[in-house]
């Protein structure tokens, strides 16, 4: 009998440890993430852990290595030209495993190495230095790795000196030169790069057009804020673009993100949830002008401008 109540007392004292432990975890959560009751921070921990990377080092470096090797612009004559400058986006999760040391310079420096062996060996028009930003999206998924942005001009007299940015021709005697032939991409070595383990072939382009990104703005009462490209994070964090104080609203409660041309919205696993004209979502979703975001019921409205495609023949002058 003495040694049934011992093993009693026993686990009744684990079972009061347990409870005290998971107690101080909730109240250490609490005040990390500025959540007003025990349940929102048990759901922020959850949303943290749901949000663990996933997929090898490998797989994250091939998909780094494809959002920049994808990116190059293709002109009416047929010709292919490398961006000067570039900029992806990593989760934060992510940085480490790509650089140990999370260094976003030395990781940018790697890149553009990368980027530009890579479009010599496509034959594309190259600039004499390529610069790569490496920028920590904290919306972003972890394992996943976006399409790099492309800005600035690849020189082409670098490959022709009879030729100009954008494939404007040099007028020579009143008449412009002959254009060349088109470049065809060649075969590239796999393990050409650095600690990358494979560049990824480009998909041959149909159409000499670029995209324009639209811009997007959150309106709430008579306050309209600009949402910045490379996304934002809403919630009552001071980095969210709209400022929420309402104790509902999750700390990180949504992400918004620009995926080509059309703005994207995902709910990060916050407490009370987030709709797009009223419709509960959980996935990224793709917003219009006029779409209610209602965080826990906090409403904001999204303004889009026009949003479409140029012709690169049209975009030099």
């Amino acid at each position: 009998m003495t040694g049934s109540l011992s093993v009693l007392a026993s686990n009744l004292l684990i079972v009061v440890l347990f409870v005290a432990v998971v107690w101080a975890g909730l109240r250490i959560a609490q005040s990390i993430f500025g959540v007003s009751s025990k349940k929102a921070a048990a759901s922020e921990v959850a949303a943290k852990l749901v949000a663990y990377p996933t997929g090898s080092a490998a797989v994250l470096r091939r998909r780094f290595v494809r959002a920049l090797t994808g990116q190059h612009v293709v002109m009416p004559s047929g010709e292919r030209h490398a961006f000067a400058e570039l900029t992806v986006r990593v989760a934060p999760e992510d940085l480490e495993r790509l650089d140990p040391d999370g260094d976003l310079e030395r990781l940018g420096e790697d890149g553009a190495k990368l980027y530009l062996a890579h479009a010599e060996r496509a034959g594309w028009s190259v600039p004499a230095e390529v610069t790569v930003v490496v920028e920590v999206d904290p919306g972003l998924r972890s394992g996943w790795v976006p399409p790099a942005r492309g800005s600035g001009r690849a020189d082409p007299a670098r490959r022709d000196p009879q030729r100009t940015p954008m494939g404007w021709d040099v007028v020579v005697d009143g008449a412009p030169a002959a254009p060349p032939a088109p470049i065809r991409p060649v075969a590239v070595d796999p393990a050409a790069t650095m600690n990358f383990p494979a560049l990824v072939p480009d998909l041959e382009d149909t159409a000499p057009t670029m995209n324009v990104a639209t811009a997007l703005r959150l309106e709430r009462g008579e306050r309209t804020t600009s949402v910045p490209t490379d996304g934002a994070v809403l919630g009552r964090l001071p980095e969210s673009p709209v400022r929420f104080e309402e104790p509902q609203v999750s700390y990180r409660h949504a992400a918004i993100r620009l995926q080509g041309t059309q703005w994207q919205v995902k709910d990060l696993g916050s407490t009370n949830g987030t709709t797009v004209d009223g419709q509960r979502i959980d996935d990224w979703t793709t917003l219009r002008t006029g779409s209610v975001i209602a965080l826990a019921g906090v409403s904001v409205v999204a303004a889009l401008d026009t949003s479409g495609t140029v012709h690169l023949g049209l975009t030099s002058h």
